[in-house]
């Protein structure tokens, strides 16, 4: 199968399936908890008391926990929607009154392999993001700083994004999510140093 063919194929597997707005939300949902999680691990690290020699241990750390959550994203997205589009495939053959053609049966797989790596791919991104600086700044606490701007970066951008989405102000809805982003800092902070 050609590209052209491949692109008409899911193009129609969109239509019969309305995947687009399900991966949206899954990669909105995937890269808030990558980057609130990266967040908490870093900044949960640095008041517990981490310095320059524990780098590599919290880099590793957080590689781990961002490759947990891709995978836990991944296999809980592909059930979800795989016994979703079963609900719907038995609702649609019922008020149908007929089974559904292969191309429909092939097109539901279909969204719930997509929406799964999509939910998967999104907090590993958002994830790693934040761990970049510690591959280029040796000073801990400015690593940590950085580590937490792109962080609050993340969830901002993801915030006007949704905003604009909805034709809200996206500034509004970015601070919201940032907000959200503070909150969970001040109790990991608050943890890190009992």
């Amino acid at each position: 199968m050609g590209y052209r063919e491949w692109r008409t194929k899911i193009r129609h597997y969109g239509e019969i399936t309305d995947y687009g707005p399900i991966c949206r939300r899954y990669f909105v949902i995937g890269a808030f908890d990558g980057a609130l999680t990266i967040l908490g691990l870093i900044l949960g690290a640095y008041f517990a008391g981490a310095n320059e020699d524990q780098v590599a241990l919290i880099v590793a750390a957080g590689l781990s926990a961002a490759v947990a959550l891709s995978m836990s994203s991944i296999a809980g997205a592909y059930e979800a929607e795989r016994v979703e589009k079963k609900i719907d495939q038995q609702r649609m053959e019922r008020a149908l009154l007929s089974r559904m053609s292969d191309e429909h049966l092939e097109a539901y797989r279909f969204a719930a392999r997509i929406s799964a790596i999509v939910h998967g791919v999104a907090p590993l991104i958002a994830a790693v993001i934040p761990l970049m600086p510690f591959y280029f700044i040796s000073d801990f606490l400015l690593g940590t700083i950085i580590a937490s701007v792109f962080g609050f970066s993340i969830l901002f951008v993801i915030g006007i994004f949704l905003g604009r989405l909805v034709k809200e102000t996206g500034l509004y809805t970015g601070l919201r999510f940032v907000l959200v982003g503070l909150a969970t800092a001040a109790i990991v902070i608050l943890l890190g140093q009992a």
